[in-house]
């Protein structure tokens, strides 16, 4: 009698002992968590793993404490990341709004050779075309990874006035609020009467009725629904012989003076809504703009070899690949600062000038808006 009672306690007791088990209640502290979103259909991903679930969805077997959800939806692209904290033996809930994904995209403007004899052709502008569409391929934004949808490159006699404008149109055709358009320009620039002007493949010596002036290229970007990146290594790169005006693509100090400050207070009047963020990666509207020099300075090139890939290169252009891992691409990269694996705007820019002046060459950036903390690359 007394030996199954005995065995009646024990069976009981492991009943007992294994309903609190798979419940979470013993030893091991479990909990559920409801996942629901807007929009509902999203893939559920728990600390970086696929749980083969879509929203809404119970996820149950969950060690107490925080954890990372990310929701993703492919049509139309959407995610989001939240912590959550799931308590022992609970059932916790969480709703999570998705946000639409920047899709990231670029044109690249180098212009080396010149059709009219009268302007002086240069060396590096095809080279560092080549360089920042490398750092544009490596990137990848977001909990996603994405990378640029589109990279279009115009390179000496392709960069023609309405190859350029085209080009802008072709390649941006498809942004929208949330996207990032990055606009790259390295070849000759020029002012005459107060305007300035960025000289394409077909320009002019004595003329210049087919330059492309920078409120033409503000107002066609500025049309650009979401963030524009407007990098220009224009300022004559490369092309201080002399100081002689004649001469497209030379000027004196006082001119590239009013060149730089013109880009950056023209491409400020185009902004209309600021820039900083609280999405991160994701874009509001209006324009990041880093230009190649300020002041009394002069741009240059030169034909040394860079050390990556032997070719020439414009130290501005250089700088700003180096800095966001046109290093072999190796973590860490040299702008990233903090190590998070994004540079951003202002970080690209402080790099630049310290290795600027690092250099026998002065030559200092500019830069709209100051302290800009908008991801210009990420990895």
């Amino acid at each position: 009698m007394f030996s199954r009672n005995k065995n009646y306690v024990i069976n009981l007791i492991l009943i007992i002992l294994t309903v609190l088990f798979f419940n979470g209640c013993f030893l091991f502290p479990y909990g559920s968590l409801y996942v629901t979103s807007n929009p509902s259909g999203a893939k559920v991903f728990l600390n970086g793993a696929d749980t083969g679930k879509i929203t809404p969805a119970l996820i149950d077997n969950i060690f107490q404490g925080s954890h990372t959800i990310l929701l993703t939806l492919d049509n139309p692209a959407m995610s989001k990341t939240e912590i959550v904290v799931v308590e022992q033996g609970q059932t916790s809930s969480v709703n999570i709004e998705l946000l639409a994904e920047a899709k990231y995209r670029a044109l690249l403007v180098g212009i080396d050779k010149y059709k009219e004899p009268g302007i002086m052709n240069l060396i590096a502008p095809p080279f560092d075309v080549d360089r920042i569409h490398q750092v544009f391929e490596k990137a990848r934004f977001g909990d996603r990874k994405a990378s640029f949808s589109v990279i279009n490159s115009l390179v000496g006699a392709q960069a023609t006035r309405s190859d350029i404008f085209e080009g802008i149109a072709s390649t941006f055709s498809q942004a929208s609020s949330e996207d990032v358009s990055c606009f790259y320009y390295s070849g000759h620039g020029w002012v005459k009467d107060g305007k300035s002007t960025i000289l394409p493949h077909d320009a002019k010596n004595f003329d210049d009725s087919l330059d492309i002036s920078v409120e033409e290229l503000a107002a066609v970007l500025g049309n650009i629904p979401g963030t524009k990146i407007v990098i220009m290594d224009a300022c004559y790169s490369g092309g201080f012989i002399g100081k002689e005006l004649y001469f497209r693509g030379i000027a004196d100090s006082e001119d590239l003076q009013r060149f730089n400050a013109n880009v950056i207070d023209t491409f400020a009047s185009y902004d209309l809504s600021g820039l900083e963020s609280v999405k991160g990666n994701l874009a509001t509207q209006g324009f990041q703009v880093i230009v190649s020099a300020t002041g009394n300075q002069q741009c240059f090139e030169t034909i040394n070899p860079h050390p990556i890939d032997g070719n020439p290169y414009g130290y501005f252009s250089k700088f700003l690949c180096e800095g966001c891992g046109y290093n072999r691409f190796n973590f860490p990269y040299p702008a990233d600062l903090n190590r998070d694996r994004k540079v951003t705007i202002n970080e690209i820019y402080q790099y630049i000038c310290t290795e600027i002046s690092q250099t026998h060459v002065k030559q200092d950036a500019q830069v709209y808006p100051l302290n800009s903390s908008f991801v210009f690359i990420e990895y």
